[in-house]
């Protein structure tokens, strides 16, 4: 055979052989595909979604809800061990849910679908609240009665005077049956009853067994005071007297412009300027027709009194201290 003839004839062969040849094997993960069944459930299990899912390894599943916010999605991978997988998580607020399983991808990289399943979830079963029932408690659970409490009330000075911010300083002691002192906290509430209808009153607690007050009194005159907590109780008198020096207000009305003062107290001291006057227009019958109020400066008051039809006495206090003219 001449050198062309060999040269063609081998050209020929390799052909052949080329175009001869069986198809390569498949790929491995499509082999194992092919070879490993494959399952996939999805279900509700109580306040779990549940997922069941087995095949080759490195399988990829995923989880997608349809919730009302927007789609929730869960992913992950079959293990190399043999058995199915099972996850759970909390139920979400979703109408349905779909799983899917792809076989690992290929060399060309586009994952085979394996398995598909469709949960369709009901509404969430809502839940009734457990009614609460409050039980009496037995007799022997009830809190004891307080014990009983012994004391005493102290009042200083007795007397005060009116004008010169003189209180009367009330404490209270109070004590339980073996002599401890009250608990803290104890209400005490103290009053002071006195004449034409003055009244006073104040509730204290008590700090180691003790309850202090200050009361200023403005009317003069004798006043009652009594101090209750619980079942105790005690009573104290005191009195208020004005401090006005000659105990009656000097006046000066001359036509419709009046004048109150000098004033002084017993101390010799001037009234604060700015202390308060007060006039009144009575009738015969006692009722007021006008009324204004004044105040001192350097002692003296001054006013401008009206001209009033049926007025007989003009009224006129400060501290406690008082006088009455006759209307001109």
């Amino acid at each position: 055979m001449t050198p062309p003839a060999r040269r063609l004839g081998a050209a020929l062969l390799a052909l052949c052989l080329v175009a001869c040849r069986p198809a390569g094997d498949p790929p491995a993960s499509a082999a194992q595909a092919a070879s490993v069944p494959a399952s996939l459930s999805l279900r509700a299990a109580g306040t779990d979604v549940q997922l069941r899912a087995s095949g080759p390894a490195g399988a990829r599943w995923q989880v997608v809800c349809d919730t009302f916010a927007g789609p929730l999605v869960w992913n992950g991978t079959l293990p190399p061990v043999p058995g199915p997988a099972v996850t759970r998580w909390p139920r979400p607020d979703a109408r349905s849910c779909e799983a899917t399983l792809h076989a690992p991808p290929d060399r060309a990289g586009a994952p085979t679908l394996l398995a598909r399943a469709v949960l369709t979830l009901p509404a969430a079963p809502t839940t009734t609240p457990a009614a609460t029932v409050t039980a009496a408690a037995p007799p022997s659970a009830l809190p004891a009665a307080p014990a009983p409490l012994t004391g005493r009330l102290t009042v200083t000075p007795a007397s005060v005077r009116l004008g010169l911010r003189e209180p009367w300083a009330a404490q209270v002691t109070l004590r339980r049956a073996d002599g401890t002192p009250a608990p803290d906290g104890t209400p005490v509430l103290l009053s002071a009853d006195g004449p034409a209808g003055a009244r006073l009153s104040a509730t204290r607690v008590t700090v180691n067994g003790e309850a202090s007050w200050q009361l200023t009194p403005d009317v003069p005159g004798r006043y009652r005071l009594q101090a209750r907590a619980g079942r105790w109780q005690a009573t104290a008198v005191a009195a208020a007297q004005p401090a006005l020096l000659g105990r009656r207000p000097p006046v000066l009305w001359a036509g419709p412009d009046l004048e109150v003062g000098p004033l002084r107290w017993t101390t010799g001291a001037y009234p604060d300027d700015g202390t308060p006057v007060t006039l009144q227009a009575l009738n015969r019958s006692g009722r007021v027709l006008w009324t204004a109020q004044v105040t001192t400066a350097q002692g003296v008051a001054r006013a401008r009194v009206p001209t009033l039809t049926g007025a007989v006495t003009l009224r006129l206090s400060v501290a406690g201290a008082g006088e009455s003219l006759p209307w001109p």
